[in-house]
């Protein structure tokens, strides 16, 4: 799993230069700043509360809500104007503080984390080691609106109540569900750009449950993309008593707002759906 990811992280991930200059400076982060032939100058320096920078010559500079390629144009500015001659100006981020994202569900370390230049659900990933061995095949990522978005509210104003989401009030939320098979797969899609303040949470793994004439009959990890054949591998395969044949299906669906237990002939390449059961009967002699 973690191989996938870091391969998957050099294909996604933009030129360093153009991913910083997409990032908006903050309180608590730290650039690095190199003034040729100036070492008082030269160094590390951190965005106080107020998102300003105290530095040599020049004092309080204004750097939150810029970008380190527009801090530096400001700063080569500023030295130009009668402290430094054709000054030679080089500003990058050095830690990244002021925006971060909660990690949260399937995880080895969940928490807060910052959001850096590459802002994408890969790059996290990179970040975090990827999902945890019971994660499930899907990615909720929980956005609180803006104050113009909570102004206008989206069309259906609904909040998702499977039992994979999790639930935060608020009439404005945003559920956006990732796929993780397929972002691992290379989708660009499914690499969604993350925001300040994002919740993403790794939904635990769903079940498939396998019974009657197998080996190991039980509950399965639930694989997007699964087939019937794939899960009678899982339990051991049929015994010999086992009627291949006449396996089916038992599945819960939804049938005018109530849930009805639905039975359908399972075929060896049909797609299992979470939560399915899969029967296989006692063959007769």
């Amino acid at each position: 799993m973690r191989l996938g990811v870091v391969v998957l992280f050099g294909m996604f991930a933009a030129p360093a230069g153009a991913a910083q200059d997409s990032y908006e400076i903050g309180p608590r982060d730290i650039v690095h700043l190199v003034v040729i032939g100036q070492d008082s100058l030269t160094g590390d320096f951190v965005v106080d509360p107020d998102g300003m920078l105290t530095l040599p010559l020049l004092g309080k500079v204004k750097a939150a809500d810029l970008s380190p390629q527009e801090l530096e144009r400001k700063l080569t500015t500023l030295l130009a104007d009668g402290y430094l001659k054709r000054p030679q100006v080089s500003l990058s981020m050095k830690e990244y503080h002021s925006q971060r994202v909660v990690v949260t569900g399937e995880v080895a370390r969940p928490g807060p984390y910052p959001l850096k230049a590459d802002r994408t659900l890969l790059a996290l990933l990179g970040d975090i080691g990827g999902p945890g061995p019971n994660a499930g095949h899907e990615v909720v990522i929980y956005r609180a609106a803006t104050a113009s978005e909570a102004a206008s509210p989206s069309p259906s104003g609904e909040i998702p109540t499977d039992a994979e989401t999790p639930i935060v009030p608020g009439a404005s939320n945003e559920f956006i569900r990732v796929s993780l098979k397929r972002l691992q797969a290379g989708e660009l899609d499914q690499n969604v750009e993350l925001r300040a303040g994002d919740t993403v949470y790794f939904a635990p793994a769903r079940q498939v449950y396998v019974s009657g004439q197998v080996a190991r009959p039980g509950p399965y990890k639930f694989q997007e993309g699964m087939t019937v054949l794939q899960a009678l591998t899982l339990a051991g395969g049929v015994t010999p008593r086992g009627a291949a044949g006449r396996s089916r299906i038992v599945r819960m669906v939804k049938e005018d707002g109530t849930d009805k237990r639905k039975e359908i002939k399972a075929r060896p390449e049909d797609l299992v759906e979470p939560e399915d059961a899969i029967v296989v009967p006692e063959r007769f002699f």
